[in-house]
């Protein structure tokens, strides 16, 4: 990664679990498929609840303090992690380059961020310690 450090990667990781965790324990309201995506559901909810000290707040702003040039290594660490195409280590940079157009939003739609962002660095074979 060139641009992304294991810094951020962690506190990305550490603020989705939490948001994850107080996604679980609130109601989040259920799109309607044919009327909403969730990523709509979702921003409306965050819109609904106002609240600087919610979770997801905080992932959300640590998201969009990140460079165009980290959020497209974080998308692309996310793809691998999450191995739905059977990505390698190797087809990184090319991910990269894939996530070219991918906005902020993106990540924070992945329920399972944390999970895919540590499982792409365990591919990489970077170091999940601090």
């Amino acid at each position: 990664m060139n641009f992304l450090t294991v810094t951020k990667v962690h506190e990305n990781i550490s603020l989705a679990e939490l948001a994850s965790s107080s996604q679980n324990s609130n109601s989040i309201p259920k799109p309607k498929l044919d009327i909403q995506t969730f990523g709509e559901a979702l921003a409306e909810y965050l819109y609904e609840s106002q609240n600087p000290n919610v979770p997801i707040h905080n992932l959300s702003d640590y998201i969009y303090q990140l460079s165009s040039e980290e959020v497209k290594e974080a998308v692309a660490l996310m793809w691998l992690g999450r191995g739905a195409g059977d990505e390698q280590p190797e087809d990184f940079p090319v991910l990269v380059k894939e996530a070219q157009t991918m906005k902020p939003d993106y990540l924070l739609e992945k329920s399972l961020l944390a999970k895919y962002l540590r499982n792409g660095l365990q591919k990489l074979n970077i170091s999940l310690k601090r």
